[in-house]
């Protein structure tokens, strides 16, 4: 599972380094798709990422940031935690770079919401011992829009029963439990909407097909 996880990422980032040149809004698409991606498998939840707007970064930058991506992936894999934090604070620097307005502001609002989500899920897990009906939720389906188990395992990469023992430790700000016993889970915690995940996985799709029928991507017909 992990090795095709570790594919599936480096893929993306290929996919967002020939875009790049390309087309930059599909770039921009699947660079924020890969950067989520990134973040979750580290278990990191960063709602105020999703207030950020960020710049396409030019090619070294690119390679900078796929190889500390890289790096942080591998510590966390081997299980060397200290490590792969120490590269999460790079990626996040580096990150910050990119982001349209003050970059030092943009890397304190990211570390500081780091250590506070490292801080509630810490306090969640360790009290948890509420029963289901307390933490269900049902009339707040109306309120905000809510993905189900199966659209976020999907959506990160991970199984469905990954997922819902990440929302029983409360791994997801604001996930609750219908009366049917089925987890939903806010969408505006994530770093990309619905139509940007679907608008990458069609790129992703597309240049799929074009390297199994040509060998080659055609840059005009992309």
């Amino acid at each position: 599972m992990t090795r095709a996880i570790d594919r599936e990422q480096e893929h993306m980032w290929d996919s967002v380094y020939i875009l790049s040149q390309i087309n930059s809004e599909k770039a921009k698409a699947v660079f924020k798709a890969a950067i989520e991606k990134s973040f979750w498998q580290l278990g990191i939840t960063l709602p105020v990422f999703s207030t950020i707007r960020f710049s396409l970064p030019n090619e070294e930058h690119l390679s900078l940031l796929r190889d500390i991506e890289k790096k942080m992936r591998e510590a966390y894999t081997t299980k060397e935690q200290e490590k792969a934090y120490e590269y999460l604070v790079d990626y996040i620097e580096q990150l910050s770079e990119i982001a349209e307005g003050d970059s030092l502001n943009v890397r304190k609002k990211l570390l500081v919401s780091l250590l506070s989500e490292s801080a509630k899920l810490n306090n969640k897990i360790k009290n948890y011992q509420l029963p289901t009906s307390i933490v269900s939720f049902p009339s707040r389906q109306t309120a905000i829009a809510y993905y189900t188990t199966t659209e976020v395992a999907k959506k990160l990469g991970l199984s469905d029963q990954t997922i819902r023992r990440m929302c029983e430790t409360g791994r997801f700000p604001g996930a609750y439990k219908t009366d049917g016993g089925h987890w939903r889970i806010p969408q505006d915690i994530f770093v990309t909407t619905p139509e940007q995940d679907d608008r990458a996985e069609q790129i992703l799709h597309q240049i799929d097909r074009k390297n199994q029928e040509a060998g080659d991507v055609d840059e005009f017909n992309l």
